[in-house]
């Protein structure tokens, strides 16, 4: 869980973006998941534990537009259909794969599992116009969490801006404790990447490129299918 430092180690910012993104192109092609008892022949495996965080690790390393972007496919591809063949793939292990599917469709994940000793929830493209989540006042203070989206569509995956309680708020993350007070969470959303503050992190031309690439690779897709 100590990503900072794998990011280091991998070459910065840019350089573990390039790669990880790279992953996602490749598995792309076997719809990110592998046969059962085979996931190290992927590059990316959604149907095994170890891999359910790397499409939100995009964002630690600043370009979430990545993770909104991969995010959102991963919802759609590998648990997106409602028939006896698909909806999620593997072992369910204790909820885990179900628990995925529903972190991506209402926007939410954390990476480290709440397991920090102060928990953040890093923040995606939501698939729904509206959720409420009720908290339990046994372990809660807050009554309820509102996650509301503006311009809601499947081509508007990426988040233009956001604001928690009527404020602006600039972070990819929103904390645990934030969180549990209750609130109102809006995100609006686009058709295209919003530059924000974390876009300094890496060039815009590797930023154009590695998205010029994701789009490439979904339109070979398609053809595919």
């Amino acid at each position: 869980h100590n990503i900072k430092d794998l990011i280091y180690l991998i070459g910065g910012n840019e350089a573990f973006v390039t790669k990880l993104n790279q992953q996602f192109e490749l598995a792309s092609q076997d719809n990110f998941i592998s046969k059962h008892g085979e996931h190290a022949h992927n590059w990316i495996d959604y149907e095994n534990q170890p891999s359910l965080h790397m499409a939100h690790l995009f964002s630690h390393a600043g370009a979430p537009w990545l993770t909104q972007y991969w995010v959102r496919r991963i919802k759609k591809e590998v648990f997106g259909d409602i028939t006896p063949f698909g909806g999620y793939n593997g072992d369910e292990d204790q909820g885990q794969m179900g628990a995925l599917g529903v972190l991506m469709a209402i926007g939410l994940f954390d990476v480290q599992g709440g397991a920090s000793t102060t928990p953040q929830y890093e923040i995606t493209s939501p698939i729904f116009d509206k959720i409420t989540i009720q908290l339990d006042n046994r372990y809660y203070p807050g009554k309820e969490v509102v996650i509301e989206t503006v311009n809601n569509s499947p081509k508007n995956v990426y988040i233009q801006r956001v604001s928690w309680n009527g404020v602006e708020h600039s972070s990819f993350q929103l904390a645990h404790e934030e969180l549990v007070k209750g609130g109102h969470l809006v995100i609006e959303l686009g058709d295209t990447p919003s530059v924000v503050a974390e876009i300094n992190r890496l060039t815009i031309a590797t930023f154009a490129t590695l998205l010029h690439e994701s789009f490439a690779t979904f339109a070979t897709d398609k053809k595919k299918g």
